[in-house]
């Protein structure tokens, strides 16, 4: 499936940040977090995971409006965002050890 920014899924670095609560704005438990995740790191799993990704350098998370962290936009693809986040975020954990 190719990329269609109407249908894409939005992932912020803040949902894979350890340093943040659930209320803060992080969505997986933090044993599948790691510690200020960037961009190219975030986009190598979707790399990993054969998904087309847009970055967006420029865009805020709502709940962090005044830091400017970024966003990607991946393909919807068969998965869903919750599934997508978990393999997304066992990559980062993987690839932050080795």
């Amino acid at each position: 499936m190719a990329y269609d920014s109407d249908s894409a899924i939005v992932v912020w670095p803040e949902y894979f940040d350890s340093s943040r609560t659930r209320a803060g704005g992080r969505r997986l438990p933090r044993s599948l977090c790691v510690e200020n995740p960037s961009l190219d790191i975030i986009a190598k799993g979707a790399t990993i995971l054969d998904l087309d990704y847009r970055i967006f350098e420029d865009k805020a998370y709502p709940a962090n409006w005044f830091a400017k962290s970024g966003c990607i936009r991946v393909e919807k693809g068969k998965i869903k965002k919750s599934a997508l986040l978990i393999e997304i975020g066992k990559i980062l954990v993987k690839n932050s050890i080795d």
